[in-house]
C-alpha cells in the first residue's frame, strides 16, 4: 500500500509539473471525441464506418501529398498555439515568483478572514425566521470549518504541497478578492497577524 501512494504521488507531481502537455493532449483528444460523436449523432457514422472509409480510400501521390501537408500544418498551429500559452504562462509564473513569502502568506491570511467575515454578514442580515434558524446555523458551522481547512495550509502541508511553489498552495482567488476589498473588508484587518489565524484555527489562548 506505502508503495501505490507513493507512486501515486509521483505521477501527481509530474501531472503538475507538465500540465500544460497534459492539457494539450486532453484538448486534442475532445476535439478528435466531438468529430466522432458529431458524425455518430447526426450522420451515423461509427467508428466501422470510419474504417471501411479509410480502407476504401485511393492511395495516390496527390492523396500522399495532402496528408503530409494537413498534418504539417496541423503540428505547426498546435506549436504555435502552446508557444502562445507557454509564453503567458511563463510571465503569470514569473510574476508569482517575484511575489515574497511574507507576501504572498499575508495575502492568504487576508483573503481567508475576508472570505468568514462575508459569509458571517450575510447570515446575519438574512433575518432568519425560527423555521431557518437549525440551517443558517449549520451554514455557520460549515463557514468556520472551510475557513479552518483552508486556513491550515499556513501551518500543515502534505508531500505534493510542499513540491509546488507557495502561491499555487496559498492560492487567492483575485476577482473575489477585489469584490471584498471594495466592500471594505479589507480596512478592517489591517492589524492581522499571523498568530491571530493561529489562535482562531487551533483553538489557542496562547
Amino acid at each position: 500500500m506505502p508503495m501505490i501512494l507513493m507512486s501515486w504521488r509521483s505521477i501527481l507531481r509530474l501531472i503538475r509539473l507538465h500540465y500544460q502537455v497534459v492539457g494539450n493532449i486532453a484538448v486534442l483528444c475532445l476535439l478528435v471525441m466531438s468529430i466522432i460523436d458529431y458524425g455518430y449523432i447526426y450522420h451515423e457514422c461509427d467508428l466501422l464506418w470510419w474504417c471501411e472509409v479509410v480502407g476504401q480510400e485511393e492511395i495516390t501521390p496527390l492523396t500522399v501529398l495532402l496528408h503530409i501537408g494537413g498534418i504539417k500544418v496541423a503540428i505547426i498551429l498546435i506549436i504555435t498555439l502552446w508557444s502562445y500559452g507557454k509564453e503567458g504562462a511563463a510571465k503569470d509564473q514569473q510574476g508569482n515568483l517575484d511575489m515574497p513569502i511574507s507576501f504572498v502568506r499575508r495575502r492568504y491570511s487576508r483573503f481567508l478572514v475576508m472570505l468568514l467575515l462575508a459569509s458571517m454578514d450575510r447570515l446575519i442580515q438574512h433575518h432568519p425566521r425560527i423555521d431557518d434558524f437549525l440551517q443558517n446555523h449549520k451554514d455557520c458551522g460549515e463557514a468556520v470549518k472551510e475557513f479552518r481547512w483552508r486556513a491550515r495550509k499556513l501551518f500543515e502541508r502534505t508531500d505534493l504541497q510542499l513540491c509546488l511553489p507557495l502561491h499555487e498552495v496559498l492560492s487567492v482567488d483575485e476577482q473575489q478578492e477585489k469584490e471584498l476589498l471594495r466592500l471594505g473588508y479589507g480596512q478592517k484587518l489591517t492589524q492581522l497577524r499571523e498568530l491571530d489565524i493561529y489562535k482562531m484555527v487551533y483553538n489557542t489562548r496562547k
